[in-house]
């Protein structure tokens, strides 16, 4: 790709105590072939009290200290805010960039059609010497079984070689121009990611505080701003060390920012008012709860790629059963009291 056609672009990353993985993040950026002059590099964190920011300043980011404690999605629409470039790669604390190219990759559907409004990765990296649940995670190309049979994560599994979410517009040989409707939308926004400033700023309808990185998209949806590029690339997500942690983040998200706030949100993975949403809801129950399915799932990745972490699914399909009974119930009895 030609230098010369590179648009300026600004790096944020959103952070919080993440020192256990933020240095192999900014070193998977720092040998990145883009031109270093065409980059603003932002951090905006929620209050580490670890190395974390220190390591940051250490690479040449711009530390911005959000007065908006532990709250990553209030993060990222002030590092929106903040940004002095329209072309905005949202990297995650715990993402890592598979290779030197992945920036030129991403921002290419946009140098060719400027109508996008969003660009994200086709897979997770896949990667033999990941832990056990990292792996699972990548192979199935999502984080939320929930998502995963509702029809709505915004990766897929390495079993599935062509995307067909949405309606597909395009095929090149490098990305997908797809366009979504508030129907099929899946869950973009985040883990190595690219959209534009211009038009988040002037449609999405959250401000600093509300912002939440599914909805301003489906904000865009709404408002007819539906063309998103799937790119034929991958992104390292180092997510959960254990089933343990994995099951931990997921009950802090739920109670943060999804089913404690529902009157606020524009998107839900699960709509309890669309039918569709609601035989999927009950379809993963039984599929959890028989485990045939889960396992079936499982064994058709097995043959794809010889790896045992496939078979953390119908466990982990259990543990986020758990996890969204647990805040639901949570969350009906925090309104009695309201």
């Amino acid at each position: 790709m030609d230098h010369l056609k590179l648009p300026k672009i600004s790096i944020v990353i959103v952070t919080l105590n993440n020192e256990r993985t933020i240095e192999d993040c900014v070193l998977s950026i720092k040998m990145q072939d883009y031109p270093r002059k065409l980059i603003e590099y932002i951090n905006v964190d929620g209050g580490s009290y670890d190395k974390t920011t220190s390591i940051l300043r250490s690479y040449g980011y711009k530390i911005i200290r959000s007065s908006i404690k532990r709250n990553a999605e209030a993060q990222r629409g002030i590092g929106l805010k903040i940004a002095t470039n329209d072309y905005i790669v949202s990297i995650d604390a715990d993402n890592y960039l598979p290779d030197k190219n992945w920036l030129k990759k991403m921002v290419q559907p946009f140098i060719d059609d400027p109508s996008i409004v969003h660009a994200g990765t086709m897979h997770f990296s896949y990667r033999k010497s990941d832990s056990f649940y990292n792996r699972y995670c990548a192979l199935f190309g999502a984080t939320d079984p929930v998502a995963f049979y509702v029809g709505k994560p915004d990766r897929v599994p390495y079993y599935i070689t062509k995307w067909t979410r949405g309606l597909v517009v395009k095929e090149t040989s490098t990305y997908y121009i797809v366009e979504f409707d508030r129907e099929t939308l899946p869950t973009v926004g985040c883990n190595g990611v690219v959209y534009k400033k211009s038009i988040l700023i002037k449609f999405a309808s959250s401000g600093t505080k509300e912002f939440m990185h599914i909805d301003v998209f489906a904000d865009l949806v709404e408002k007819g701003l539906n063309k998103f590029a799937v790119v034929k690339n991958d992104i390292a997500h180092d997510t959960a060390v254990t089933l343990g942690s994995l099951m931990r983040k997921r009950i802090a998200f739920l109670s943060g920012y999804y089913l404690l706030n529902t009157t606020k949100r524009r998107y839900l993975i699960y709509d309890p008012h669309r039918i569709k949403d609601n035989v999927r809801l009950l379809l993963f129950i039984v599929y959890t709860v028989t485990f045939i399915k889960p396992f079936i799932d499982s064994l058709r990745g097995y043959m794809v790629i010889k790896d045992f972490a496939w078979f953390a699914h119908p466990a982990v399909c259990w543990v986020y059963l758990y996890s969204y009974t647990f805040n639901m119930v949570k969350s009906r009895v925090a309104r009695q009291f309201t």
